[in-house]
């Protein structure tokens, strides 16, 4: 996977070609709170870290357009930026980065 910015847009899983898939989605409590559940390429569920980001360690609470990181167990990571779009579709940021200082947030 290369540094480049990379956007898949949809509903329901949304595949990140070299990662895994994301399925971002809402619930109508409070005028509805975000939250997703994210599998990696090996079937197993990523771990997130980011200010916006709580739950875990299946389905994460995060805040739209707000960046946070996808891990698998081997600290492969992908920043991710998670955009409404119409429709109730989904845009999804997403390019490599780094896991801080190798911790396994969220496990």
């Amino acid at each position: 996977m290369d540094d480049e910015l990379q956007v898949a847009e949809g509903a329901g899983w949304i595949p990140m070609p070299d990662f895994g898939q994301i399925n971002p989605r809402r619930d109508n409590v409070s005028g509805g709170r975000h939250y997703f559940t994210a599998k990696t390429d090996n079937g197993e569920y990523a771990r997130a870290v980011g200010d916006s980001i709580s739950g875990g360690p299946e389905t994460w609470h995060y805040e739209l357009d707000m960046p946070f990181l996808l891990a698998d167990s081997a600290l492969r990571c992908v920043e991710v930026t998670i955009s409404l779009l119409v429709g109730g579709r989904y845009a999804v940021k997403y390019r490599p980065a780094d896991w801080p200082g190798g911790e396994t947030g969220g496990w």
